[in-house]
């Protein structure tokens, strides 16, 4: 988790996004022309959260980035962190990426410019950020720190649907 948090935190020190709540109440999914509609803890709420991963969703919360703690059914915990940079962009993720030592791979996801974070210390913690108006992160970590379930997967199923909700 420690990479994790190194990660996230050179990513805010170029100033960011409100806090988010942490409250267990599900956030009203906001239609997609609503500019605010991926600040805070984004547009997923928990129910959302645990259907993409088929696991039971913790919510946690630190200022400015999201947290949760998620049980999978099939046994495992992971910490999920989700944070929208506003004025970040891919470019910058992929030189804080290379600065941190993490592996990176670009793919277009959806209509947009997008790249995996791994980290080749941690094979059980994996990040997905896109170009979306600023950049949009999800990043899993199994707290066990092994492969399965597949972090990568998770991250993306949950930029997936983030964007989906997004209207793209």
């Amino acid at each position: 988790m420690r990479s994790v948090v190194t990660a996230v935190v050179a990513l805010l020190a170029a100033g960011l996004v409100a806090g988010c709540s942490g409250g267990s109440a599900p956030a009203p999914v906001r239609a997609a022309v609503d500019p605010n509609l991926l600040s805070g803890c984004g547009p997923l709420d928990d129910s959302h959260i645990g259907a993409a991963l088929a696991a039971t969703v913790a919510p946690q919360t630190s200022p400015t980035v999201c947290t949760w703690r998620v049980t999978f059914t099939g046994g495992g915990t992971a910490d999920l962190t989700y944070a929208w940079l506003q004025h970040d962009t891919l470019l910058r993720d992929s030189e804080v990426a290379a600065a941190q030592g993490y592996r990176t791979d670009k793919l277009i996801l959806k209509r947009f410019g997008a790249m995996y974070w791994r980290d080749p210390r941690d094979p059980g913690s994996c990040a997905v950020t896109a170009a979306d108006s600023g950049t949009l992160t999800w990043w899993v970590q199994n707290r066990d720190h092994s492969a399965t379930p597949e972090p990568c997967a998770a991250a993306l199923a949950l930029l997936q649907a983030t964007l989906d909700i997004d209207g793209v």
